[in-house]
């Protein structure tokens, strides 16, 4: 007899009368809140489920069997319905500290093994266990799908750990779309390598290089730690700028937002020095003459112009 995933007691004839307990309720509801909404609610609403927050996570048994009615009616395809309850037969395989469940009805249904992988990795996503989602959604076999709202999520929750997000990045490689997940990917690159993020915006679109490159700017200057923005802010001035970055960076750090920066005139006399072109540094007034190991700009702008001599006047 062929298996019929539109059974419910079929589907879970491990136990029929089956339910999420109230502590797997209440955790989902927990991650579902810091994640600004679960990947299985997204796939959800690819099947065509409008509201599946309604309908997941179930709460009784009676929520669950509207769940797979909920599930079976939709148009989507059979091997998208299947994945679905894959996914909910994972959850119940949770509590037994096994996957019978799960790998039973995935035998049954044919389930072909690259949506189980997929459906494991989202799932260890939704639970915030994001290494063990990362082995799974890094997968050869996969084509990259909600691949934005994954690197978001990876960013936000990275506790300044950012190799997450950026390992998703380079293994997968995928196509972003929205510029929330274009511009997370850019600032996780920033506050590790501030050369990788430069070379990243210069492979942008035109019309988003010169925002992108001021945010790097920004978050070299502004989001740097003590102990690093020295480095950073060298690496930057540094840079093999085109005459057209010259030009944003110079009028970011003097007339646009960058203007508040703290450092931002140092930096940009630092560019220029570091350049060599010492007159148009002469020409940078409101520098704060701090003393730094015995020296401030004060000082070095003097040094300059005597080490220009008659040149200065050219």
């Amino acid at each position: 007899m062929m298996f019929n995933y539109h059974n419910f007691e079929e589907v879970f004839s491990f136990d029929p009368e089956c339910s999420y307990d109230e502590e797997t309720v209440a955790e989902i509801e927990g991650c579902r809140k810091q994640l600004q909404g679960l990947f299985i609610e997204k796939v959800m609403k690819l099947l065509g489920i409008k509201r599946p927050t309604k309908y997941y996570p179930p709460k009784s048994n009676g929520d669950l069997r509207n769940l797979h009615k909920a599930i079976v009616e939709t148009g989507g395809a059979d091997h998208h319905k299947i994945s679905v309850l894959y996914y909910i037969l994972l959850e119940l395989d949770f509590a037994t500290g096994r996957r019978d469940y799960s790998t039973s009805f995935a035998e049954s249904s044919f389930l072909h093994a690259k949506y189980q992988i997929y459906m494991k990795g989202l799932w260890h996503l939704d639970r915030q266990e994001f290494e063990l989602a990362l082995q799974y959604l890094t997968h050869p076999s996969l084509i990259p799908t909600f691949a934005d709202e994954i690197l978001e999520v990876l960013v936000r929750n990275s506790n300044q750990n950012l190799t997450m997000a950026l390992a998703y990045y380079h293994t997968v490689q995928p196509t972003l779309s929205s510029r929330g997940a274009i511009e997370c990917l850019f600032s996780a690159m920033a506050r590790i390598s501030v050369t990788e993020a430069f070379y990243f915006c210069r492979g942008q679109p035109e019309y988003t290089q010169r925002h992108m490159f001021q945010m790097l700017i920004s978050l070299v200057l502004n989001n740097s730690s003590p102990d690093t923005v020295a480095d950073r802010s060298v690496e930057l001035v540094n840079l093999p700028f085109t005459s057209e970055e010259e030009t944003w960076f110079q009028d970011y750090l003097l007339n646009g937002d960058g203007r508040v920066l703290k450092k931002g005139k140092d930096t940009l006399m630092m560019r220029k020095i570091g350049t060599g072109n010492f007159s148009q540094s002469l020409e940078l007034k409101g520098i704060h003459n701090r003393l730094v190991a015995g020296l401030d700009w004060g000082t070095l702008s003097g040094a300059v112009e005597d080490g220009l001599g008659p040149r200065l006047g050219i």
